[in-house]
């Protein structure tokens, strides 16, 4: 999925739902929320939808292991200095937040954004000077679209660019 994806967490995430937002671009949650990879507690791997790979990057080898391991549930707060939640909101006002956040981006070049997850998901196993390389491809793509001429131009003429999607 080209989109960038925006999880929005309150109260207790679980099993395949701790899964699906830990695959998401951005997660939002709740200081009271518990995030939880139960897998062991019933006899399974931790190793699910790539949990292994993913949450690791996330939060860190160790404490992606402890989770993994233990299946014990994650805090907002936790979740939040480990880089699992990039923001916290109160429970009332948590969705709210996505729905912003996700207009926000919707707002933005939805080429680009697309550009810059794919480039986001692929680069990690590459080394400095091939990440600079795909980067410089995606840039020239980038450049090839309306929604970069018309934002450039807004650009120099100080004003708000507005983005079509092509």
């Amino acid at each position: 999925m080209p989109q960038p994806v925006i999880a929005s967490v309150a109260g207790v995430c679980a099993g395949a739902g701790a899964i699906l937002a830990m695959a998401s671009d951005i997660r939002l949650g709740t200081a009271d929320s518990k995030t939880a990879f139960l897998f062991t507690r019933v006899g399974l791997a931790g190793a699910d939808m790539g949990a292994c790979a993913i949450l690791p990057r996330i939060i860190g080898q160790g404490r992606a292991s402890e989770l993994l391991y233990t299946g014990r549930s994650m805090s907002g707060q936790e979740g939040h200095q480990w880089g699992f939640y990039n923001q916290l909101h109160e429970p009332d006002q948590v969705l709210a937040a996505a729905h912003t956040m996700a207009a926000q981006i919707a707002a933005g070049p939805t080429f680009a954004n697309g550009i810059t997850k794919h480039c986001l998901h692929h680069e990690w196993n590459m080394g400095v000077d091939d990440a600079i390389d795909a980067e410089a491809h995606a840039q020239a793509i980038c450049m090839q679209t309306r929604d970069f001429h018309r934002a450039y131009h807004a650009f120099v003429a100080k004003n708000k660019p507005v983005f079509e999607g092509d």
